[in-house]
């Protein structure tokens, strides 16, 4: 079922379980604690909506003035929502997807489902997106966003990487921002994953590495879509010195960082998103007590991705207790992938956050809203309801918010709405 978008041009939800988040939002110290009190919740709450902004969020006589305004100056383009006492919350954002593909990799699940070893691998995807013009990535990508959004999703990051020479990369940055110019999508902030993969036409690392900052590089930077920069630093991919290479160029072009560190191994790759002080460093299955203190000083944001665990059956999980004790903000992802993520819904992502990663429910509510919007530095655009942001919402079939992470296998998505 795909659930209701609003796109009334001002309304107001009413009899709505607000889960603001605003206490989090405000806060600008110690930022990975997250308890109730935290979550600003509102019963029998109200937000107000114009012109894409939430203009009022608080208690039904907190927002009458907003209310009686707004009604007033839309007239018959109002629209007022009772949700009954359903749960509503800011629209979730997935920090980390790969949700741009051509070529999904079922053989290799039936392999993996068998207990055999994959022989598709990301080559075949690189070969099945290479094939794709531009328009055929756009509609691929609306077909994947769509689910994304039916699950709540109104945010999410995107990564390149599944071309790797200079013209795919930048038809897949093209597409995803003719993605984000659609008012029925999930805003998409683009990345660039130069340093995902080995592409079949190279068989050392330094040399691609040395293809992605004199050659694919410049296509991207003139482009100017790509926000942010990201490497798969792991054994038997990207050392921690060839991606420090690649996103240091690509940080003097203009863009932030991110890094998949100690997915499979200890890579290193904590320790050189805590030098470079990424925005986030995802994963982390690997990490360690020196792994948490090293990012928590670095302000980095922890992005988990336990879906990606679970579909892998890997051994290790990360450890979200360890970077929340010493101090690290812990968002949450779908990694969305055709290899080793096929999971499109945070829902799921925030119940193996609470069985696999021991995190309570106001930490995985917090983890798919503001702490992912911090991961993509958009905290002052989205992930949380305070007047003045976007007014992405989420409203779901739950009265009581300690349920989010409780059901599985579903999907509690009665209405969304994105703003602007």
């Amino acid at each position: 079922m795909v659930a209701p978008l609003i796109q009334a041009p001002a309304y107001a939800i009413v009899d709505a379980t607000l889960v603001t988040l605003a206490p989090l939002w405000q806060r600008r110290t110690n930022l990975a604690r997250v308890t109730e009190e935290d979550l600003g919740i509102v019963r029998g709450g109200c937000v107000v909506a114009e012109n894409g902004k939430i203009v009022a969020a608080g208690g039904r006589a907190e927002c009458a003035a907003q209310l009686r305004t707004v009604r007033e100056r839309a007239r018959e383009r109002f629209e007022e929502i009772d949700v009954a006492g359903a749960l509503v919350l800011p629209g979730f954002v997935d920090a980390h997807t790969h949700a741009l593909f051509a070529g999904e990799r079922i053989a290799d699940f039936e392999s993996i489902a068998a207990g055999e070893t994959p022989t598709q691998g990301i080559r075949y995807t690189v070969e099945q997106t290479r094939e794709c013009d531009e328009s055929t990535l756009v509609r691929i990508g609306e077909r994947h966003l769509r689910v994304l959004l039916a699950h709540g999703t109104t945010t999410a990051e995107i990564k390149s990487g599944y071309a790797l020479n200079a013209d795919g990369e930048a038809r897949m940055l093209r597409a995803m921002r003719r993605l984000d110019e659609r008012n029925d999508l999930p805003h998409v902030v683009a990345t660039f994953c130069g340093a995902h993969a080995l592409p079949p036409e190279f068989d050392d690392y330094d040399a691609f590495v040395d293809e992605l900052i004199e050659r694919i590089l410049p296509a991207v930077r003139e482009l100017d879509i790509a926000r942010f920069a990201d490497a798969f630093c792991e054994l038997d991919y990207f050392t921690p010195a060839q991606c420090r290479r690649f996103l240091l160029a690509c940080e003097r072009a203009g863009m932030g960082l991110r890094l998949h560190a100690e997915e499979l191994s200890a890579s290193g790759g904590i320790a050189l998103a805590a030098e470079l002080r990424c925005a986030s460093a995802d994963h982390l299955n690997f990490a360690g007590e020196d792994g948490a203190r090293r990012l928590a000083a670095a302000g980095c944001v922890a992005v988990l991705c336990p879906s990606t665990a679970e579909y892998l059956d890997l051994e290790r999980w990360a450890p979200a207790r360890a970077f929340l004790e010493h101090g690290v903000p812990v968002a949450l992802a779908t990694d969305f992938n055709p290899g080793t993520g096929p999971c499109c819904s945070l829902q799921t992502v925030a119940h193996l956050a609470r069985r696999r990663l021991g995190m309570t429910a106001p930490e995985a509510i917090a983890g798919v809203t503001v702490q992912a919007a911090r991961s993509l530095r958009l905290e002052r655009t989205t992930g949380a309801l305070v007047p003045g942001l976007r007014a992405d919402l989420a409203v779901l079939g739950l009265s009581d918010y300690r349920a989010f992470g409780y059901y599985y296998g579903t999907n509690l998505i009665q209405a969304v709405a994105l703003g602007v």
